[in-house]
């Protein structure tokens, strides 16, 4: 017994500090500026990151900029993300939602540990699964760690017939592949009531659906990534 409390006063501060811990009222307009600073920072012209070329044939873009891993024996990864789709009308972006994402694990670890994700949509089976209120990495679409080095050797045929969804990760600024295994992406409700002041669901913001007031810092995170 005395064991678990002691794990539990260890993970106390951790759980404290996470991203599912209460609300301030700019919480959803920073996470929205810490997507475009993640995303900023994983995508490279000179081909050390993300390929800008990958970017021309993503159908939309699921960010999470502070994945925490708190863990002692038990542990899980949790985090709060956006993801953003593209028009296929337009092909401009459509208003964000957020989603959260949990993962659980298990075996000898302890610390705390952050890191970035990104994933980029590649097809319409890997864009299916957005418009879900709950889904699974690892199940259904195909999920690989993206390309990253020069881009003149980007085989973007290869990569778009073999691939659904592209992922990249970032821990301390240095690229790492993370483990999907049971992470469940799921939308927040409650987020997208807050941020949007009124009911709407992730399918209602991901296809574009008319009649929806985007805030100032929404339509600017639209406006910044559209350069994209």
């Amino acid at each position: 017994m005395k064991n678990w409390i002691f794990i539990f006063a260890l993970l106390l501060p951790a759980c404290a500090s996470s991203p599912f811990s209460g609300s301030n009222p700019f919480e959803h307009t920073e996470l929205l500026l810490e997507a475009e600073e993640a995303l900023d920072g994983l995508i490279s012209d000179s081909g050390e990151g993300i390929p800008p070329a990958l970017l021309e044939h993503t159908k939309a873009i699921v960010v999470f900029p502070n994945l925490v891993k708190a863990a002692v024996i038990a542990g899980a990864r949790v985090g709060k993300g956006v993801v953003i789709v593209r028009s296929p009308k337009t092909g401009k972006w459509n208003p964000p939602a957020f989603i959260k994402s949990r993962q659980a694990s298990w075996g000898i670890q302890a610390g705390i540990q952050e890191a970035e994700l990104v994933l980029l949509v590649l097809t319409n089976t890997g864009l299916k699964q957005l418009f879900k209120r709950q889904f699974s990495l690892g199940k259904g679409p195909q999920v690989a760690f993206g390309p990253v080095g020069r881009t003149l050797d980007l085989n973007l045929d290869k990569i778009l017939s073999e691939n659904d969804i592209l992922a990249y990760s970032r821990i301390k600024g240095l690229f790492a592949g993370l483990s999907f295994d049971g992470t469940v992406i799921s939308s927040d409700k409650n987020a997208n009531y807050e941020y949007y002041q009124q009911a709407v669901s992730n399918r209602s913001l991901l296809s574009g659906q008319e009649g929806i007031k985007i805030p100032d810092s929404g339509q600017a995170f639209l406006k910044r990534l559209n350069r994209y």
